[in-house]
This record gives structure tokens, sequence and C-alpha cells, in this order.
């Protein structure tokens, strides 16, 4: 009997690359969203890998190689500062007029609204990845200060309601959770319905 290699058997799906290798439907986008502990800690729910999480949406460009780019067929509202990629909609202020194509960040989620104005709906999708965000900090002039290169992501199935800040022990503090979500695109789900 021959071995099939697994990715074969799933030929209509993609594969995602944040967390251990799980195929997915392609009617999904993939996207990087990152939960500070404070959020959590205060009223949000704690995210578990196969369960679905909703939350409030900021894209927030980066230039480091963490960056990702935008769901395929992003559109960004200029009044409105909302970025919508089939079920993705995010705050995005693009202060430097980023075209979408080109633009690279991740997601930052809040239940809290913070900068983000109201009106911009919350995004659910499936928790395909997570990983516990922690950085190493050093005592300065009284003050304890993050040391550059030092952030640690660990991965875990279950987000921590409390966040660890073993500071006098360690030097290390846990600072949120990184999650790799699939978000179902709105205009397969449509499809799906009418077809």
């Amino acid at each position: 009997m021959a071995v099939v290699p697994r990715f074969v058997e799933y030929s209509r799906h993609e594969m995602h690359r944040f967390a251990e290798p799980t195929p997915v439907p392609s009617s999904v986008d993939i996207i990087v969203v990152f939960v500070e502990d404070w959020e959590i800690e205060c009223c949000g729910t704690a995210p578990v890998v196969g369960d679905d999480a909703t939350w409030t949406l900021t894209f927030v460009e980066t230039n480091s190689d963490r960056g990702r780019a935008l769901p395929a067929g992003a559109r960004w509202n200029r009044d409105s500062k909302i970025a919508t990629a089939g079920g993705v909609e995010a705050y995005w202020p693009n202060p430097e007029n980023s075209r979408t194509v080109s633009a690279r960040g991740y997601f930052s989620a809040t239940c809290h609204g913070g900068i983000v104005p109201g009106g911009i709906s919350p995004t659910t999708g499936h928790v395909l990845g997570l990983y516990l965000k922690g950085m190493e900090c050093r005592r300065t002039v009284g003050m304890w200060q993050p040391v550059p290169g030092t952030r640690i992501l660990r991965r875990t199935h279950r987000s921590p309601t409390w966040f660890t800040r073993d500071l006098d022990t360690t030097g290390r503090i846990e600072t949120g959770v990184l999650m790799e979500v699939a978000v179902p695109r709105r205009w397969a789900t449509d499809s799906q319905r009418s077809g």
C-alpha cells in the first residue's frame, strides 16, 4: 500500500505557517493578531487553540520581517480609516497613505476600544496557533526596562487569564499572546449560501 503525503489529501486547502501545519479551507484568510496581557486580564476572553475568538482589530504597520501583508483584496477607506478584506475589518490610521497591496504589519486586538473609533465590526475567526509573548527586563536607574532583542515566544494551547510578571526573580514578563486566526471570507460564505 502506497503512503500518500497528507497534504495531497487536502489539495483544496492552504497551509498556514505560524503553528503546526494544519490544513485550512482556502475560503479563509489567515491573519496574525496580538492581544496585550491587560486586555485579557481585564475582561477579554482568553483565546484557546481550536476555539473561535472575536476581537475589534487595528492594523499596525511594521517594517519588521515579522509583518505580514494584508489579506488579498483588502480595501481601505480614507474617510473612515477602515480596512476590509473578506471577513476582516480593522481600523488602520495609515498616516503614510500606504497602498493596501504593499502594507505589511499585524493586527492588534481590543475589547475596550482604545484608539479604535466606533462603527468597526468585530472580527471572528478560528484560533489555529497561539504563542505566549514575553521579554526580559533589566533594572536601570530604579526602573525596569525591556532588553532589546529578548522577545520570547512560547507555544501554548490556551492563553493565561493572568500573566506572569516575575521581574525580581527572573527578570521576565509576559506581555500578551500572538494568535494565528483563520477568518472566513464573507464572499465565500455568501456564495456558498446562494449556490
